[in-house]
Protein backbone atom coordinates (compact mmCIF):
# COMPACT_ATOMS: atom_id res chain seq x y z
CA UNK A 1 0.00 0.00 0.00
CA UNK A 2 1.27 3.42 -0.81
CA UNK A 3 1.89 5.84 1.94
CA UNK A 4 -0.64 8.00 0.70
CA UNK A 5 -3.34 5.51 0.77
CA UNK A 6 -1.76 4.60 4.44
CA UNK A 7 -2.21 8.07 5.53
CA UNK A 8 -5.48 8.54 4.15
CA UNK A 9 -6.50 5.90 6.66
CA UNK A 10 -5.86 8.66 9.30
CA UNK A 11 -7.98 10.94 7.48
CA UNK A 12 -11.08 8.81 7.14
CA UNK A 13 -12.56 9.45 10.40
CA UNK A 14 -12.78 13.04 9.32
CA UNK A 15 -14.44 12.88 6.31
CA UNK A 16 -17.30 15.02 7.26
CA UNK A 17 -15.62 17.56 8.65
CA UNK A 18 -13.37 17.64 5.62
CA UNK A 19 -16.56 17.42 2.96
CA UNK A 20 -17.63 20.46 5.20
CA UNK A 21 -14.79 22.53 4.62
CA UNK A 22 -14.60 22.19 0.91
CA UNK A 23 -18.31 23.76 0.70
CA UNK A 24 -17.84 26.34 2.68
CA UNK A 25 -14.12 26.98 0.74
CA UNK A 26 -16.04 26.90 -2.32
CA UNK A 27 -18.48 29.79 -1.43
CA UNK A 28 -15.37 31.52 -0.09
CA UNK A 29 -13.70 31.35 -3.65
CA UNK A 30 -16.95 31.35 -6.29
CA UNK A 31 -18.03 34.99 -4.44
CA UNK A 32 -15.11 36.68 -5.80
CA UNK A 33 -15.81 35.27 -9.05
CA UNK A 34 -18.54 37.40 -9.54
CA UNK A 35 -16.43 41.00 -9.35
CA UNK A 36 -15.67 40.17 -13.57
CA UNK A 37 -18.95 39.54 -14.58
CA UNK A 38 -19.58 42.95 -12.54
CA UNK A 39 -17.57 44.98 -15.08
CA UNK A 40 -19.14 43.56 -17.77
CA UNK A 41 -22.49 44.83 -16.29
CA UNK A 42 -20.82 48.10 -15.70
CA UNK A 43 -18.95 48.95 -18.67
CA UNK A 44 -21.37 46.91 -21.58
CA UNK A 45 -25.13 47.72 -19.80
CA UNK A 46 -24.40 50.41 -17.63
CA UNK A 47 -21.98 53.01 -19.05
CA UNK A 48 -22.40 51.91 -22.60
CA UNK A 49 -25.97 51.54 -22.41
CA UNK A 50 -27.25 54.66 -24.91
CA UNK A 51 -30.81 54.43 -23.71
CA UNK A 52 -30.18 55.59 -20.11
CA UNK A 53 -29.60 59.14 -18.68
CA UNK A 54 -26.94 60.03 -16.50
CA UNK A 55 -28.77 59.58 -14.01
CA UNK A 56 -30.20 56.48 -14.45
CA UNK A 57 -26.93 55.13 -14.83
CA UNK A 58 -25.47 56.57 -11.95
CA UNK A 59 -28.81 54.81 -9.74
CA UNK A 60 -27.95 51.38 -11.95
CA UNK A 61 -24.21 51.73 -11.03
CA UNK A 62 -24.89 52.54 -7.18
CA UNK A 63 -27.63 49.53 -6.87
CA UNK A 64 -25.20 46.93 -7.90
CA UNK A 65 -22.10 47.67 -6.53
CA UNK A 66 -24.45 48.25 -2.96
CA UNK A 67 -26.07 44.93 -3.97
CA UNK A 68 -21.90 43.95 -3.88
CA UNK A 69 -20.70 44.99 -1.28
CA UNK A 70 -23.68 43.66 0.96
CA UNK A 71 -22.75 40.79 -0.29
CA UNK A 72 -19.15 40.82 0.63
CA UNK A 73 -19.70 42.33 4.25
CA UNK A 74 -22.21 39.78 5.27
CA UNK A 75 -21.12 36.71 3.63
CA UNK A 76 -17.79 36.60 3.33
CA UNK A 77 -16.72 37.24 7.18
CA UNK A 78 -18.61 34.32 8.27
CA UNK A 79 -17.53 31.73 5.54
CA UNK A 80 -13.61 32.85 5.84
CA UNK A 81 -14.41 32.01 9.13
CA UNK A 82 -15.91 28.67 9.28
CA UNK A 83 -13.59 27.26 6.29
CA UNK A 84 -10.05 28.29 8.34
CA UNK A 85 -11.53 26.99 11.66
CA UNK A 86 -12.33 23.75 10.35
CA UNK A 87 -9.23 23.67 7.58
CA UNK A 88 -6.82 23.88 10.92
CA UNK A 89 -8.95 22.18 13.48
CA UNK A 90 -9.14 19.09 11.28
CA UNK A 91 -5.54 18.76 9.44
CA UNK A 92 -4.52 19.36 13.43
CA UNK A 93 -6.78 16.10 14.81
CA UNK A 94 -5.55 14.33 12.12
CA UNK A 95 -2.26 14.91 13.38
CA UNK A 96 -2.38 14.40 16.48
CA UNK A 97 -3.88 11.07 15.55
CA UNK A 98 -0.54 10.08 13.77
CA UNK A 99 1.92 11.24 16.89
CA UNK A 100 -0.72 9.33 19.34
CA UNK A 101 -0.32 5.88 16.77
CA UNK A 102 3.71 6.65 16.45
CA UNK A 103 4.32 6.92 20.32
CA UNK A 104 2.64 3.76 21.12
CA UNK A 105 4.30 2.02 18.33
CA UNK A 106 7.93 3.51 19.97
CA UNK A 107 6.94 2.57 23.36
CA UNK A 108 6.80 -1.56 21.24
CA UNK A 109 9.83 -1.35 19.52
CA UNK A 110 13.40 -3.04 21.24
CA UNK A 111 15.97 -2.20 22.48
CA UNK A 112 18.38 -3.14 19.62
CA UNK A 113 16.39 -0.60 17.80
CA UNK A 114 17.20 2.45 20.32
CA UNK A 115 20.73 1.21 20.06
CA UNK A 116 21.16 1.25 16.45
CA UNK A 117 18.61 4.67 15.64
CA UNK A 118 19.88 8.06 16.84
CA UNK A 119 17.29 9.88 18.95
CA UNK A 120 17.38 12.73 17.11
CA UNK A 121 16.39 10.80 14.05
CA UNK A 122 13.58 9.73 15.72
CA UNK A 123 12.22 12.74 17.32
CA UNK A 124 12.67 14.38 14.01
CA UNK A 125 10.12 11.87 12.17
CA UNK A 126 7.61 12.13 14.83
CA UNK A 127 7.90 15.84 15.37
CA UNK A 128 9.19 17.59 12.10
CA UNK A 129 8.08 15.27 9.30
CA UNK A 130 4.71 15.19 10.68
CA UNK A 131 3.59 18.24 10.89
CA UNK A 132 5.06 18.90 7.29
CA UNK A 133 1.94 15.96 6.40
CA UNK A 134 -0.26 18.68 7.36
CA UNK A 135 0.19 20.48 3.91
CA UNK A 136 -1.19 17.38 2.26
CA UNK A 137 -4.26 17.55 3.91
CA UNK A 138 -4.63 21.70 4.05
CA UNK A 139 -3.37 21.49 0.22
CA UNK A 140 -3.61 18.00 -1.39
CA UNK A 141 -6.92 17.55 0.42
CA UNK A 142 -9.11 20.69 0.75
CA UNK A 143 -6.76 23.80 -1.64
CA UNK A 144 -6.78 21.58 -4.53
CA UNK A 145 -10.55 20.62 -4.85
CA UNK A 146 -11.18 24.53 -3.86
CA UNK A 147 -8.88 25.57 -6.54
CA UNK A 148 -10.35 22.88 -9.19
CA UNK A 149 -14.02 24.43 -8.49
CA UNK A 150 -12.97 28.08 -8.50
CA UNK A 151 -11.31 26.78 -12.21
CA UNK A 152 -15.06 25.06 -13.23
CA UNK A 153 -16.70 27.63 -12.12
CA UNK A 154 -14.82 30.49 -13.91
CA UNK A 155 -15.15 28.25 -17.04
CA UNK A 156 -18.59 27.61 -16.55
CA UNK A 157 -18.97 31.72 -16.86
CA UNK A 158 -16.81 32.33 -19.15
CA UNK A 159 -18.00 29.64 -21.51
CA UNK A 160 -21.67 31.42 -21.53
CA UNK A 161 -19.78 34.52 -22.79
CA UNK A 162 -18.16 33.20 -25.47
CA UNK A 163 -17.24 30.03 -26.27
CA UNK A 164 -14.28 30.68 -28.65
CA UNK A 165 -12.86 33.10 -26.53
CA UNK A 166 -12.82 30.80 -23.25
CA UNK A 167 -10.79 27.90 -25.91
CA UNK A 168 -8.52 30.12 -25.91
CA UNK A 169 -8.16 30.98 -22.99
CA UNK A 170 -7.67 26.96 -22.46
CA UNK A 171 -5.05 26.82 -24.71
CA UNK A 172 -2.24 26.40 -22.35
CA UNK A 173 -3.78 23.78 -19.76
CA UNK A 174 -2.35 20.99 -21.43
CA UNK A 175 1.35 22.37 -21.32
CA UNK A 176 0.88 23.18 -17.98
CA UNK A 177 -0.28 19.69 -16.85
CA UNK A 178 3.13 18.24 -18.78
CA UNK A 179 5.21 20.56 -17.50
CA UNK A 180 4.11 19.62 -13.81
CA UNK A 181 4.29 16.42 -14.11
CA UNK A 182 7.81 16.22 -15.79
CA UNK A 183 9.85 18.87 -13.00
CA UNK A 184 7.44 17.60 -9.54
CA UNK A 185 8.13 13.48 -10.24
CA UNK A 186 11.75 14.36 -9.41
CA UNK A 187 11.14 17.22 -7.24
CA UNK A 188 9.66 14.24 -4.71
CA UNK A 189 12.92 12.58 -4.63
CA UNK A 190 14.57 15.63 -4.25
CA UNK A 191 12.79 16.73 -1.36
CA UNK A 192 13.00 13.59 0.30
CA UNK A 193 16.75 13.31 0.03
CA UNK A 194 16.78 16.95 1.32
CA UNK A 195 14.65 16.02 4.79
CA UNK A 196 16.81 13.24 5.39
CA UNK A 197 20.01 15.67 5.16
CA UNK A 198 18.65 17.90 7.68
CA UNK A 199 17.31 15.30 9.63
CA UNK A 200 21.09 14.18 9.83
CA UNK A 201 21.95 17.68 10.89
CA UNK A 202 19.02 17.39 14.15
CA UNK A 203 20.42 14.19 15.13
CA UNK A 204 23.93 15.57 15.46
CA UNK A 205 23.01 18.65 17.07
CA UNK A 206 21.01 16.24 19.64
CA UNK A 207 23.67 14.09 20.32
CA UNK A 208 26.23 16.31 21.21
CA UNK A 209 24.20 19.04 22.84
CA UNK A 210 23.37 16.30 25.49
CA UNK A 211 26.88 15.34 25.37
CA UNK A 212 28.48 18.95 25.57
CA UNK A 213 30.23 17.94 28.98
CA UNK A 214 32.28 15.44 27.60
CA UNK A 215 33.24 17.03 24.68
CA UNK A 216 34.51 20.11 26.72
CA UNK A 217 36.19 17.41 29.08
CA UNK A 218 38.14 16.09 26.48
CA UNK A 219 38.89 19.37 24.38
CA UNK A 220 37.07 17.68 21.21
CA UNK A 221 35.90 21.33 19.87
CA UNK A 222 37.71 20.96 17.01
CA UNK A 223 37.04 17.98 15.89
CA UNK A 224 33.37 17.50 16.98
CA UNK A 225 33.80 20.96 14.62
CA UNK A 226 34.77 19.28 11.63
CA UNK A 227 32.43 16.49 11.85
CA UNK A 228 29.53 19.23 12.01
CA UNK A 229 30.76 21.07 8.92
CA UNK A 230 30.81 18.01 7.06
CA UNK A 231 27.21 17.16 7.84
CA UNK A 232 25.69 20.47 7.11
CA UNK A 233 27.89 20.21 3.83
CA UNK A 234 25.29 17.71 3.30
CA UNK A 235 22.52 19.15 4.13
CA UNK A 236 23.60 22.33 1.72
CA UNK A 237 24.10 20.16 -1.34
CA UNK A 238 21.12 18.51 -1.16
CA UNK A 239 19.38 21.96 -0.43
CA UNK A 240 20.62 23.47 -3.40
CA UNK A 241 20.27 20.69 -5.65
CA UNK A 242 16.08 21.03 -4.58
CA UNK A 243 16.39 24.35 -5.17
CA UNK A 244 17.91 24.44 -8.78
CA UNK A 245 15.13 22.07 -9.35
CA UNK A 246 12.59 23.86 -8.02
CA UNK A 247 13.59 27.34 -9.97
CA UNK A 248 13.39 24.96 -13.26
CA UNK A 249 9.62 24.58 -12.53
CA UNK A 250 9.05 27.87 -11.55
CA UNK A 251 10.42 29.39 -14.35
CA UNK A 252 8.34 27.19 -17.34
CA UNK A 253 5.33 26.68 -15.31
CA UNK A 254 4.84 30.46 -14.55
CA UNK A 255 5.53 31.04 -17.94
CA UNK A 256 3.25 28.87 -19.61
CA UNK A 257 0.83 30.64 -16.89
CA UNK A 258 1.75 33.73 -18.38
CA UNK A 259 1.16 33.24 -22.26
CA UNK A 260 -2.84 32.44 -21.77
CA UNK A 261 -3.63 36.45 -20.97
CA UNK A 262 -1.55 37.23 -23.83
CA UNK A 263 -3.84 35.24 -25.98
CA UNK A 264 -6.82 36.07 -24.62
CA UNK A 265 -5.95 40.20 -25.18
CA UNK A 266 -4.82 39.30 -28.87
CA UNK A 267 -8.01 37.64 -29.45
CA UNK A 268 -10.37 39.80 -27.76
CA UNK A 269 -8.79 42.84 -28.86
CA UNK A 270 -9.21 41.37 -32.42
CA UNK A 271 -12.35 40.90 -31.84
CA UNK A 272 -13.33 44.45 -30.33
CA UNK A 273 -12.16 45.92 -33.21
CA UNK A 274 -13.82 43.62 -35.38
CA UNK A 275 -16.81 44.41 -33.63
CA UNK A 276 -17.52 40.64 -32.46
CA UNK A 277 -17.56 41.24 -29.34
CA UNK A 278 -18.18 43.89 -26.82
CA UNK A 279 -15.82 45.96 -24.72
CA UNK A 280 -17.14 45.00 -21.39
CA UNK A 281 -17.00 41.17 -22.56
CA UNK A 282 -12.93 41.83 -23.32
CA UNK A 283 -12.31 43.39 -20.25
CA UNK A 284 -14.29 40.82 -17.89
CA UNK A 285 -12.31 37.91 -20.27
CA UNK A 286 -9.00 39.06 -18.77
CA UNK A 287 -9.86 39.43 -15.27
CA UNK A 288 -11.48 35.92 -15.51
CA UNK A 289 -7.85 34.65 -17.01
CA UNK A 290 -6.50 35.82 -13.80
CA UNK A 291 -8.86 33.82 -12.06
CA UNK A 292 -8.63 31.04 -14.10
CA UNK A 293 -4.94 30.70 -13.78
CA UNK A 294 -4.31 31.94 -9.95
CA UNK A 295 -5.16 28.68 -8.61
CA UNK A 296 -2.61 26.86 -10.93
CA UNK A 297 -0.12 29.00 -10.09
CA UNK A 298 -1.24 28.74 -6.55
CA UNK A 299 -0.25 24.99 -7.12
CA UNK A 300 3.11 26.06 -8.58
CA UNK A 301 4.08 27.89 -5.50
CA UNK A 302 2.47 25.39 -2.95
CA UNK A 303 4.70 22.49 -5.00
CA UNK A 304 7.40 22.23 -2.78
CA UNK A 305 5.59 22.37 0.88
CA UNK A 306 3.51 19.48 -0.78
CA UNK A 307 5.94 17.61 -2.22
CA UNK A 308 7.75 17.83 0.96
CA UNK A 309 4.55 16.80 2.49
CA UNK A 310 4.96 12.94 0.55
CA UNK A 311 8.42 12.67 1.30
CA UNK A 312 7.84 12.99 5.17
CA UNK A 313 4.95 10.32 4.65
CA UNK A 314 7.41 8.31 3.74
CA UNK A 315 9.88 8.88 6.16
CA UNK A 316 6.95 8.54 8.92
CA UNK A 317 5.85 4.98 7.31
CA UNK A 318 9.26 3.83 7.03
CA UNK A 319 9.22 4.44 11.25
CA UNK A 320 5.76 2.69 11.70
CA UNK A 321 7.18 -0.03 9.55
CA UNK A 322 10.01 -1.06 12.25
CA UNK A 323 8.78 -4.61 13.03
CA UNK A 324 8.50 -5.79 16.93
CA UNK A 325 11.94 -8.02 17.59
CA UNK A 326 10.61 -8.97 21.26
CA UNK A 327 7.56 -10.45 21.38
CA UNK A 328 5.36 -12.84 23.38
CA UNK A 329 5.92 -16.49 23.19
CA UNK A 330 3.07 -18.91 21.82
CA UNK A 331 0.84 -19.64 25.17
CA UNK A 332 2.56 -16.51 27.21
CA UNK A 333 0.24 -16.16 30.50
CA UNK A 334 -0.36 -13.10 32.25
CA UNK A 335 1.84 -12.39 34.83
CA UNK A 336 -0.77 -11.35 37.43
CA UNK A 337 -0.04 -10.04 41.25
CA UNK A 338 3.50 -10.32 42.00
CA UNK A 339 5.50 -10.05 45.42
CA UNK A 340 8.15 -8.75 43.55
CA UNK A 341 10.67 -11.53 43.59
CA UNK A 342 13.52 -10.98 40.00
CA UNK A 343 15.34 -14.47 38.84
CA UNK A 344 17.11 -14.99 36.26
CA UNK A 345 17.11 -17.99 35.34
CA UNK A 346 20.25 -19.42 32.46
CA UNK A 347 19.95 -15.70 30.66
CA UNK A 348 22.30 -15.41 27.70
CA UNK A 349 21.88 -11.93 25.59
CA UNK A 350 23.29 -10.54 22.41
CA UNK A 351 22.62 -7.52 20.78
CA UNK A 352 22.58 -8.11 17.11
CA UNK A 353 23.26 -11.75 15.27
CA UNK A 354 26.65 -13.47 15.21
CA UNK A 355 27.93 -10.67 17.69
CA UNK A 356 29.52 -11.82 20.95
CA UNK A 357 27.43 -12.64 23.73
CA UNK A 358 27.08 -9.61 26.24
CA UNK A 359 24.93 -11.81 28.96
CA UNK A 360 26.27 -15.68 29.14
CA UNK A 361 23.73 -18.04 31.26
CA UNK A 362 23.41 -15.50 34.13
CA UNK A 363 21.82 -16.90 36.84
CA UNK A 364 20.72 -14.68 39.94
CA UNK A 365 17.54 -13.87 42.49
CA UNK A 366 16.48 -10.46 44.15
CA UNK A 367 14.03 -10.54 47.08
CA UNK A 368 11.32 -8.71 47.68
CA UNK A 369 12.75 -5.43 49.91
CA UNK A 370 16.32 -6.35 48.77
CA UNK A 371 18.76 -3.95 47.42
CA UNK A 372 21.79 -5.03 44.77
CA UNK A 373 24.54 -3.48 43.57
CA UNK A 374 25.32 -4.60 39.76
CA UNK A 375 29.66 -3.86 40.16
CA UNK A 376 32.16 -4.63 37.30
CA UNK A 377 34.10 -2.61 34.69
CA UNK A 378 32.71 -0.85 31.62
CA UNK A 379 30.74 -3.02 29.21
CA UNK A 380 30.53 -5.96 30.95
CA UNK A 381 26.87 -5.88 31.33
CA UNK A 382 25.46 -4.20 34.47
CA UNK A 383 23.25 -2.06 31.93
CA UNK A 384 21.87 -4.73 29.77
CA UNK A 385 20.85 -6.71 33.04
CA UNK A 386 18.84 -3.85 34.13
CA UNK A 387 17.32 -3.19 30.41
CA UNK A 388 16.00 -6.82 30.51
CA UNK A 389 13.93 -6.30 33.14
CA UNK A 390 11.20 -3.81 31.72
CA UNK A 391 11.19 -6.62 28.77
CA UNK A 392 8.60 -7.85 31.21
CA UNK A 393 5.92 -5.36 30.28
CA UNK A 394 4.26 -5.53 26.52
CA UNK A 395 0.94 -3.40 25.47
CA UNK A 396 1.03 -2.37 29.37
CA UNK A 397 0.41 -5.26 30.70
CA UNK A 398 3.15 -7.74 32.85
CA UNK A 399 4.27 -11.14 30.85
CA UNK A 400 6.19 -14.18 31.49
CA UNK A 401 7.04 -17.23 29.19
CA UNK A 402 6.16 -20.50 30.83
Amino acid sequence: MSPTKRYMQFVKPYYWQIALTIVIGIFKFAIPLFIPLLIKIVIDDIIGAEGLSSDEKLTQLYLWLGGTAILFFLLRPPIEYYRQYYAQYVSNKILYDIRQHLYGHLQRLSLRYYANTRAGEIISRVINDVEQTKNFVMIGLMNLWLDLATILIAIGIMLTMDVPLTLVALLAFPFYAFSVKYFFGRLRDLTRERSQALANVQSYLHERVQGMSIIKSFALEKHEQKIFDETNDGFLEKAIDHTKWNAKAFAVVNTITDIAPLLVIGYAGYQVIQGNLTLGTMVAFIAYIERLYNPLRRLVNSSTTLTQSFASMDRVFELVDEEYEVTDKEGAKDLGIVDGKLEFRGVSFHYNNGETEVLSNLNFTVKPGETVAFVGMSGGGKSTIVSLIPLLRCDGRRHFNG
